[in-house]
């Protein structure tokens, strides 16, 4: 099995998918507990307690929210509607606007819609012989003749080299890339809160001060 194989064998996609996973689950958690906090500190007065946690006192009943906060606007109109005065028409009239703050407030209800996980590995694995030899022959003869008394003599030499050099070089080259892209959106908010934010809208109320 060639090595870059069995080096990606060894790599923990597991946790390299998981972690990403994990923690964008773990980030949905925290953008509802956001949308709790929101509600509790903006949409409803504290309570006499002082406790940040009213809503959570105790665990084992029922979370008690308390009373709803609400905004108040004063505003000047002309007032229609009596007719005993013949200038009340041209009168104008304070009346006051009671809100719910949470009718007027966007509120946050984030959720991850799509999570792309890519990953990238790129190993290079190179291995480089080199060998060289060189052989070398070399030769001598010489000869000497005399005279019938004196034999032949004959020198023969014959020297030889051999010479072999061989080397390798190996090159290892990884390379990791992971790119995680998440995209949110503000989700619609759950039925429960939309009859509540209805129910709120009919507490509006408009009166003359």
């Amino acid at each position: 099995m060639p090595a870059a194989v069995q080096e990606l064998k060894q790599i923990p996609f597991g946790h390299l998918i998981g972690s990403p996973l994990k923690a964008a689950i773990e980030s949905q958690a925290m953008a509802a507990q956001s949308t709790i906090d929101f509600i509790k500190q903006v949409g409803f007065k504290k309570a006499e307690s002082d406790n940040e946690d009213f809503m959570f006192i105790d665990l084992n009943s029922d979370a008690d929210a308390g009373e709803i906060r609400n905004v108040t606007f004063t505003y000047s109109k002309k007032d229609v509607g009596d007719e005993t005065d013949e200038a009340s028409e041209a009168n104008e009239e304070e009346f006051s606007l009671t809100v719910p703050i949470l009718t007027i407030t966007p509120i946050p209800y984030i959720r991850i819609d799509e999570m792309t996980i890519d990953f990238k590995a790129k190993l290079t694995d190179s291995v480089v012989h080199k060998s060289a030899s060189a052989t070398a022959v070399s030769a001598s003869v010489s000869g000497k003749y005399g005279g019938f008394w004196s034999p032949v003599k004959v020198n023969f030499r014959v020297s030889a080299t051999h010479k072999s050099a061989s080397s390798s070089t190996r090159s290892s080259q990884r390379e990791y890339q992971m790119d995680i892209h998440v995209r949110a959106v503000q989700d619609e908010l759950p039925q429960g809160l939309s009859r509540i934010l209805d129910v709120l809208e009919d507490a509006i109320s408009n009166q003359k001060t």
